[in-house]
């Protein structure tokens, strides 16, 4: 047995009972009351870590957010941080910036840019007449109250083709005014332009007791008089629906007949063999086919640029219809002939 040495001042003495204090006064704790102060110590660390750490918890804050409305902050963003982003701006990245060109719908300083409606027209300036005959309006009627300009053929260059027929017809008045003030020469004829150079060419005799009316064509229309004259006169005449389509390009084949039906020329006894003349005769309605070949056996017809080839469907240019016109008025004496090698003998 070893023993301790007398002064040792942890030494319990076995033989004196617990919690009695020692010779030096110093009270010794045993073990149940030991084990208390620190569960004490344990109690009140857990604590004050409680309240500390809560106000910096990231889930605390998105708790705090989610009660009164908002998005919980970035991990690691502190309270403070997230009060400071309410006021300041942040950064948008390119997926949540707003687009430029979009207006803010509540912003009262900016005013909404009127919105056309579905439904409204748009007024083209110019159309391309495909060479089949096709309904092409370029201008309602409605709006259709354009006035003619005097007539100008400086446009038409003296090599061109047709500038003979054309020459010869506006020094002798026979070409009307148009609403533009040039001539066009290889601009595809329309109705109405038709009717505007054969009331020209001959003469204003509307039919007693004729009514012309048609639903496309208004009183102010700049060729309603010449609409109205080529159709009493026989020229032309409208559709059955009621209208005339002004605006609508006319196949070379259609002028043809117009010209025949309203001369009164005698119809061919042989029209076949009068087209055979015509390497392209073939798609000729039979119906017209007697029409065209009586204006080609009274020389009305000129073909450009090759003379056998009548090019029925294609849309007629003005230059066309004068030159044929021309031919008419040769025909009755009215013109003098011009030679040209594209006139059909």
């Amino acid at each position: 047995m070893v023993n301790l040495p007398p002064d040792q001042p942890n030494s319990p003495d076995p033989s004196r009972p617990a919690g009695e204090s020692s010779p030096r006064g110093n009270r010794i704790l045993d073990f149940d009351e030991l084990l208390a102060v620190v569960l004490a110590f344990v109690g009140i660390g857990s604590i004050l870590w409680w309240g500390l750490s809560r106000t910096q918890t990231p889930w605390a804050v998105a708790d705090r957010l989610q009660r009164r409305g908002g998005d919980p902050p970035a991990l690691g963003q502190t309270e403070a941080e997230e009060e400071t982003d309410e006021f300041e701006p942040r950064t948008l990245e390119r997926s949540d910036r707003p687009r430029q060109d979009i207006p803010d719908r509540d912003s009262p300083s900016e005013p909404r840019p009127e919105r056309l409606p579905v439904n409204r027209a748009i007024r083209p300036e110019s159309v391309l007449v495909p060479a089949a005959p096709a309904t092409v309006l370029t201008t309602p009627p409605d709006e259709a109250e354009a006035t003619t300009q005097p007539l100008d053929i400086s446009d038409v260059p003296s090599t061109h083709w047709a500038y003979p027929f054309i020459k010869s017809m506006f020094d002798q008045g026979y070409l009307p005014d148009f609403p533009e003030s040039g001539f066009q020469p290889d601009q595809p004829l329309t109705r109405a332009e038709l009717a505007a150079l054969i009331s020209q060419a001959f003469g204003d005799a509307p039919r007693e007791g004729s009514v012309i009316a048609f639903t496309d064509v208004p009183d102010t229309y700049w060729a309603a008089p010449a609409i109205a004259n080529a159709v009493s006169q026989n020229f032309m005449n409208g559709y059955p629906e009621g209208d005339f389509r002004p605006d609508q390009a006319v196949p070379r084949y259609e002028v043809l007949v117009s010209l025949a039906t309203g001369l009164n020329l005698e119809p061919s006894p042989a029209p076949d063999q009068t087209l055979q003349s015509f390497v392209d005769a073939g798609p000729l309605p039979d119906w017209a086919r007697a029409k065209v070949a009586a204006a080609t056996e009274n020389g009305l017809v000129v073909n450009y640029p090759q003379r056998d080839q009548l090019k029925p469907a294609q849309a007629a240019t003005r230059a066309e219809i004068v030159a044929m016109i021309h031919q008419a008025l040769v025909a009755r004496g009215e013109l003098p002939a011009v030679e040209s090698e594209y006139t059909v003998p």
